[in-house]
């Protein structure tokens, strides 16, 4: 899966695109080089998947949730990250989550609409 990681000028949310098939280990080489970038300010980040063959590869949001909780704790805790997927996956990969995140201080919503993920991304309660 090619994985484009930036960070947006404006929000200075780490933004990390996602397509074709799922691959965990290209996305821990992005999310291990944003999260060692002293440029990062934060923990909080935007998986963009809805150019991602989620239907082919089901565990690919476990693995993803895996790697949120267990890479780089000290930079992780307490940080927030949206899952942004195409409306039709949004149930079944909201229970994913659901099913995945075992800590208390990791904050993951799954969202189909960007806007409402950038707003939950900078401090809003939706």
């Amino acid at each position: 899966m090619p994985v484009a990681a930036h960070i947006d000028p404006d929000s200075r949310i780490v933004m990390f695109r996602c397509s074709g098939n799922v691959g965990i280990n290209e996305a821990r080489r992005a999310f291990d080089h944003m999260m060692t970038d002293p440029a990062v300010e934060g923990t909080r980040a935007l998986w963009d998947l809805r150019g991602a063959a989620l239907t082919e590869r089901p565990r690919a949001i476990p693995d993803i949730v895996d790697m949120l909780q267990n890479r780089h704790p000290e930079r992780v805790g307490g940080g927030r990250f949206a899952i942004l997927v195409e409306e039709e996956l949004g149930q079944d990969v909201s229970t994913s989550v659901a099913k995945s995140v075992t800590s208390d201080s990791l904050h993951v919503r799954v969202f189909s609409s960007y806007e409402n993920a950038a707003r939950w991304l900078g401090g809003e309660e939706l």
